[in-house]
């Protein structure tokens, strides 16, 4: 691409490098009037400033006319900079301190607090950026506010006087979203950068206050937009402390990252972001817009908003402590820990499959993941740890999974073998069986001459003892339609899976069948013909089938289960309702309680 810049939509309202056009609100006059200042500046080379006159309470602004109305956009706000010379004489936040006004004139206006002597920087002192949302509902009114935005102040209150010097100041007073965007970067002329951010930011003919260095790290607010809808970025930094700064009378969204552009490229490793304080207004939301690369490493989010990745995001061994909800999209997830998340739900999940190794810890009233709604059978692998939810299904709210199983719906959970069992909160009315410590079993066909694979052949699989489900049992049946009623005494079955029945005098009956379960001592299957004669007549019984479908694309079929012991099995593959045809092949061998069972059988073309 290109070096990368980093530019911001900020406009100028007033860069106080003179002092022709201060002027003092109503109710805010007890100075002398502000004048330039060429010593004390932080931004360009001057600031405004003005005498306190030993006066205590509220009275000390620095306004500027713009000399006409500017429109504020959704989300647009005022900033500026103040300074109080003397820190412990300016009042607490919640006594307005610190105070911007706006309004059509300087008798109507509105004001809000942005800062105290107990608040941000002080009681230390020192030049601050405040920033407000013109429509957070105000502090102060003043006269009769028309919703113009002409005038703009600074304002203190202060509970200590002096006579000293000029100790009420101000700078750079400007408008926008604050936003900052981040564009190309490459590796011949470098990438995008924290600390490229930064120095542009402070600047001396800049100083935004939007990311500000400051001690071991960066001080943030507004928005960060890595990438634009016309320019990707390739943004690439590690090691890096970024606190959210505190902004009281903005709105929810105010500080945020973007990820835009489905061309950029973000890297993170060992980046640490967090709010300056957990209940802040704005905590700082994170979004994947368009689906970048983006690659987190050894990251940590504390206290921050809500979280929303796509499938090209890849977060490893990352921390989310005490965030609001994080949003899957597709991403990756591997040994991250989401611990004691400020949300009902830690992760919502749409492919639980990508998320592995990960901890989730609660904080006693929250989920670790939401699965949304099962609307088929559906089999997901959890493969995670557990630390603080409930020991048993309900809806107390702190069960590890939320899902809606769908009515007539079965959703199999296989818990990997060594991570923690979760227990469920179920909002449907479907089934939720869980398998622990599943194996797979896997059987993959292939033409013997060619060694080429074959989709479409039928594998039927099925247990040949007793050692963990039943062989052979003796069962009996009804038929009504097409509709098989099988009385199976703990049967241990659920909707979906197979059986083979034998030795029924009616040849309708006999087959391999997928089930519907009716309760613990009942199941159905359809027949391919109308059955005429019920009950069953013979000596009929039933075995469970492992595998009855047709292989994949790729040539395969596979069961994922948990076994308490060694299966021994027998199989047949074949494959005769269409060109090519293939002379039958036998399995037969024993699945591992804890590897499973793989096995690639070769068939013989019968044509």
């Amino acid at each position: 691409m290109a070096a990368p810049i980093y530019t911001t939509d900020l406009t100028d309202i007033d860069l106080c490098e003179s002092g022709s056009s201060y002027e003092e609100f109503s109710g805010y006059t007890k100075g002398d009037g502000a004048d330039v200042e060429t010593d004390l500046y932080i931004q360009g080379s001057a600031c405004a400033s003005d005498e306190n006159n030993n006066k205590t309470g509220v009275g000390h602004s620095i306004g500027v006319d713009y000399g006409s109305n500017i429109t504020f956009n959704t989300g647009d706000c005022f900033f500026a900079w103040m300074f109080y010379q003397v820190p412990n004489a300016v009042d607490t936040f919640d006594n307005g301190g610190y105070r911007l006004l706006i309004g059509g004139d300087i008798n109507n206006f509105d004001g809000w607090k942005v800062g105290g002597s107990d608040f941000g920087r002080n009681p230390y002192g020192g030049w601050v950026n405040v920033v407000v949302d013109p429509n957070f509902t105000a502090d102060y009114t003043v006269g009769t506010p028309s919703g113009n935005y002409r005038h703009f102040a600074t304002a203190f209150n202060c509970v200590a006087g002096t006579l000293k010097g000029r100790p009420v100041c101000a700078d750079a007073y400007r408008c926008g979203r604050g936003e900052i965007k981040i564009e190309y970067g490459d590796s011949s002329n470098g990438y995008g950068i924290f600390s490229g951010i930064a120095n542009q930011n402070d600047s001396q003919n800049n100083k935004w206050g939007l990311f500000q260095s400051e001690g071991i790290g960066y001080l943030w607010k507004g928005l960060l937009s890595f990438g634009n809808s016309t320019n990707a970025c390739d943004f690439r930094d590690s090691n890096v402390n970024i606190t959210i700064d505190n902004t009281p009378r903005t709105y929810a969204a105010f500080n945020k990252i973007e990820i835009n552009n489905a061309s950029s490229r973000v890297d993170w490793i060992g980046i640490s972001i967090i709010a300056l304080l957990e209940s802040q207004l704005s905590p700082g939301n994170f979004e994947v817009v368009n689906n970048a690369d983006v690659n987190f490493d050894s990251c940590t989010f504390t206290d921050m908003n809500t979280f929303i990745f796509m499938s090209n995001s890849t977060i490893l061994n990352s921390t989310f402590r005490r965030c609001a909800q994080v949003t899957q999209g597709g991403a990756t997830f591997t040994n991250c820990l989401f611990t004691k998340s400020d949300a009902d739900i830690s992760l919502s999940v749409n492919d639980l499959s990508a998320v592995t190794g990960c901890t989730f810890e609660s904080d006693g009233s929250n989920h670790a993941v939401d699965l949304g709604i099962i609307s088929s059978n559906t089999s997901v692998d959890w493969k995670n740890y557990l630390t603080g939810y409930t020991s048993s299904d309900g809806s107390t709210g702190n069960e590890a999974i939320k899902v809606n199983v769908a009515s007539g719906v079965t959703l199999t959970v296989n818990v990997g073998s060594g991570y923690d069992t979760p227990y469920f909160y179920n909002t449907g009315s479907g089934t939720i069986t869980v398998v622990v410590n599943p194996v797979d079993t896997l059987i993959t066909v292939k033409d013997l001459s060619t060694g080429s694979i074959i989709s479409g052949a039928t594998v039927l699989l099925w247990v040949t003892d007793n050692s963990n489900y039943f062989y052979q049992a003796s069962v009996s049946i009804t038929g009504s339609g097409t509709t098989a009623t099988v009385s199976h005494n703990s049967h241990g079955l659920s909707t979906g899976d197979y059986v083979i029945i034998r030795g029924v005098n009616e040849d309708v009956y006999n087959g391999a069948y997928s089930v519907t379960v009716t309760d613990a001592n009942t199941y159905t299957y359809t027949t391919n013909e109308t059955i005429s004669t019920s009950p069953a007549t013979g000596t009929i019984t039933s075995t469970m089938a492992i595998l009855n479908n047709t292989t994949d694309g790729n040539g395969q079929i596979k069961d994922t289960r948990s076994w308490n012991n060694d299966q021994p099995i027998l199989g047949r593959v074949r494959k005769s309702s269409s060109s090519p045809y293939y002379i039958q092949g036998i399995i037969s061998g024993t699945i591992s309680k804890t590897t499973g069972y793989t096995n690639i059988i070769q068939l013989i073309k019968d044509e």
